[in-house]
C-alpha cells in the first residue's frame, strides 16, 4: 500500500511542478542558477519514475521509504514555491487539470492495450456493446460540435483612429462579417474572407457607424473549402445597438487596470455609470501573461460584460500581456494599429493617444531570456508622438477633450526592481522625452496602471524632486522615484481591494477592484474624478506624497 501511495505522491508533485512552468524563473531569480529549474523536472521524473518501479517489483525495505521521504520532501517545496507563485493561481490549476486529464488519459489507453484483453470484461458482450456506443456517441458528438459554429466571445467595439475595430471569437474556425445598413465589411486576408480563424477583427469607419447606432456580426463555417467548390455550415447573427459618444450631458468614461484575468470584479467596477457610460478605458494587465487564447478572450468578456458591444472601447497593453505563447496574437484581438499598441483615436469631441511602454525592467533583463527588444519600439514610438505633433489633428476646433493612455505611468520615473537606488531607475530619458512631446500636446488628463496603488500626479506637485510616502499614506522613509515636469494629470489605477491602504493586501481571488470614474462638463470645462469600487461606493483617497485627504478631484478644462 504504501508504495502505491508514493507512488501518487510523486506522481502528483511531478504533474503539479510541470504545471507551475510559468512561475520556474522564480527559482532562478532565488538562487541566481538557470538550470536549477529543470534540475528539479528531473529529479522530480526520476522520483516518479522509481516510484513505479517500487509498485512494479512490489519492493520491500528501505528503498521505497527513502523515494517515499524525498517525495514528501519535494511535496512541501512545491507548496512553498505554489505560495509564492500564488498570484498565478489560474493559469496553475488550469494547467494542473489538463496534465491530470493526459496522464489519466495515457493510463487508459495503456489498461486498454495491456490489462483489459486478460480481464473479464473482455468477454463480456454487454460491456463491449456499451463502449462501442460509447465510441460512435463520441465520435458523432466531435463531428457536430467541430462544425456547429457559436460565439465564444461576443462582440467589443475598439476605437483605433477614426474607425471602430470590432471583435468577436468563435468557438471553430469561421469567417467574420459585420453589417450595418445595408453595407457590409469583412474580415479579410488579402481580398479573401479569412474562414480559418477563430476570432475576428472587422474595420468600419467611425462615422458610418456612429451614423447608424447599430450593426450585426456575421459567421459562417465551412465544412469544406476547397479550391473550385465549397460546403457552408452554419452560418450565425447578433444585432447589437450601438450608442456613440453622447457629448449632451458631458462625458462619463470608466477606466479600469490589472484586472488579473479577474472578470466578475471587473464588470462589476466597470459597470458604475450603467447606461450613461460613453467610454470604457482598459489600461492594460486585464489578462496576466497569454498562455492560451482564452487568456485574451478575457479581455473580450470583460469589455463586453461592462459595454455590451453598445460603447467604444480603449485598450492601452499592459506589461503583463506582453508574456505567454500566444501574446503575439494579442492585436487580433484588442484594438491595435499595424500589429501595434500606439495610436491616436478620435470620438466625436474626444481626441485621444494611447503609449506602450513594453516591458517593465531593461531588455537585458534575465527573464526576459534574450527576446526583449522595447527600447526600438519606445523609440519608434517617440517618433510617432512627433508626428502626432507635426500633424496637428489634436488642435481641430471641434475637440474639446484630450486623452492620454499608457499602462506605464509616463510621468513617474521609479525603480524597476524593488531597490531605491538612483541606479535602479528606469526609463528616465523616454519618459522625460514622451513628457516634453505630451506637454505640448496638453492632455486634460493621462490614465496610467500598472502601480497596483492608488496614485496621482497633478501638475501642484514639484517636479524631478525625491518623492516620499507621507506618513498619512504609509510609513517608509524609502525614496519613491520623481514626478517628471508634466503640465497635465496622471492617475494610476487600479486595485484589487476595496480600500485605497496599501497596508491591506490586494484581494488573494481578484473578488475587488477599484477603477476610475471620470466625468466632464464640457458645457463648464470642468472634470470630476472620483475612484470607485465594485459596490460603486466611492473610495476616500490620500495623495500618497503630501498626505491630503481627497473625495473627489476637480479640474479645469479651459484650453
Amino acid at each position: 500500500m504504501k508504495n502505491k501511495l508514493f507512488f501518487v505522491l510523486a506522481v502528483f508533485n511531478l504533474l503539479f511542478y510541470l504545471a507551475m512552468k510559468s512561475i520556474w524563473s522564480g527559482i532562478e531569480g532565488m538562487f541566481g542558477i538557470a538550470w536549477l529549474q529543470y534540475l528539479l523536472l528531473g529529479i522530480l521524473g526520476a522520483v516518479a519514475i522509481v516510484a513505479l518501479a517500487m509498485v512494479w517489483k512490489r519492493s520491500s525495505g528501505a528503498l521505497p521509504w527513502v523515494n517515499g521521504v524525498l517525495a514528501i520532501v519535494l511535496c512541501g517545496a512545491l507548496a512553498y514555491m505554489f505560495y509564492l507563485g500564488i498570484g498565478s493561481l489560474r493559469y496553475i490549476l488550469r494547467s494542473f487539470l489538463i496534465n491530470l486529464g493526459i496522464f489519466f488519459g495515457i493510463c487508459l489507453i495503456l489498461y486498454f492495450l495491456f490489462r483489459y484483453p486478460k480481464t473479464s470484461l473482455a468477454k463480456s458482450r454487454l460491456f463491449r456493446s456499451f463502449l462501442a456506443v460509447a465510441l460512435v456517441l463520441g465520435v458523432a458528438t466531435f463531428l457536430v460540435l467541430a462544425n456547429l459554429v457559436m460565439i465564444s466571445a461576443h462582440p467589443v467595439v475598439y476605437s483605433v483612429e477614426e474607425e471602430y475595430q470590432i471583435v468577436w471569437t468563435t468557438t471553430i474556425n469561421a469567417t467574420g462579417s459585420v453589417k450595418i445598413g445595408d453595407e457590409m465589411y469583412h474580415d479579410l486576408a488579402a481580398g479573401s474572407e479569412d474562414s480559418f480563424t477563430k476570432v475576428h477583427k472587422v474595420v468600419v469607419p467611425t462615422a458610418v457607424l456612429d451614423a447608424a447606432e447599430k450593426y450585426e456580426i456575421i459567421s459562417t463555417n465551412y465544412i469544406y473549402r476547397g479550391p473550385y467548390s465549397g460546403l457552408l455550415g452554419r452560418t450565425i447573427k447578433q444585432e447589437v445597438d450601438f450608442r456613440p459618444i453622447d457629448p449632451a450631458d458631458g462625458l462619463q468614461i470608466y477606466s479600469l487596470s490589472d484586472a488579473h484575468e479577474y472578470v466578475e470584479a471587473a464588470v462589476k467596477t466597470g459597470a458604475y455609470f450603467g447606461e450613461d457610460l460613453d467610454l470604457l478605458v482598459l489600461a492594460g494587465d486585464i489578462a496576466s501573461h497569454l498562455e492560451r487564447t482564452s487568456d485574451i478572450e478575457l479581455i473580450l468578456k470583460i469589455a463586453h460584460g461592462i459595454t455590451g458591444g453598445s460603447r467604444a472601447v480603449i485598450y492601452a497593453r499592459g506589461n503583463h500581456e506582453v508574456k505567454g505563447d500566444v501574446a503575439n496574437s494579442l492585436y487580433r484581438y484588442v484594438g491595435s494599429k499595424d500589429e501595434a499598441f500606439y495610436y491616436t483615436f478620435r470620438l466625436g469631441p474626444v481626441f485621444g493617444i494611447v503609449l506602450d511602454l513594453g516591458e517593465d525592467h531593461p531588455d537585458d533583463w534575465w527573464e526576459y531570456y534574450g527576446t526583449a527588444h522595447f527600447e526600438d519600439y519606445r523609440n519608434i514610438q517617440t517618433e510617432f508622438l512627433n508626428q502626432v505633433l507635426s500633424d496637428g489633428n489634436y488642435l481641430d476646433p471641434s475637440v474639446e477633450f484630450k486623452l492620454a493612455i499608457c499602462h506605464m505611468p509616463v510621468t513617474y520615473v521609479s525603480s524597476h526592481d524593488g531597490k531605491d537606488g538612483q541606479d535602479s531607475l528606469f526609463l528616465e530619458e523616454i519618459r522625460q522625452e514622451w513628457t516634453t512631446l505630451l506637454n505640448t500636446l496638453d492632455p486634460d488628463l493621462m490614465i496610467s496602471g500598472h502601480l497596483h496603488e492608488l496614485m496621482q500626479f497633478l501638475p501642484d506637485m514639484t517636479p524631478f524632486e525625491t518623492l516620499y510616502y507621507h506618513p498619512n499614506y504609509q510609513d517608509s522613509l524609502d525614496p519613491k522615484g520623481y514626478m517628471t515636469d508634466a503640465g497635465f494629470p496622471t492617475f494610476i489605477i487600479s486595485r484589487r481591494s476595496d480600500t485605497q491602504d496599501p497596508s491591506i493586501k490586494e484581494n488573494l481571488f481578484g473578488n475587488k477592484l477599484i477603477g476610475l470614474a471620470t466625468e466632464v462638463d464640457l458645457t463648464e470645462q470642468e472634470m470630476s474624478i472620483v475612484y470607485t469600487n465594485t459596490l460603486h461606493d466611492i473610495i476616500p483617497i490620500i495623495r500618497p506624497f503630501s498626505g491630503e485627504s481627497v473625495t473627489a478631484f476637480t479640474f479645469d478644462i479651459t484650453a
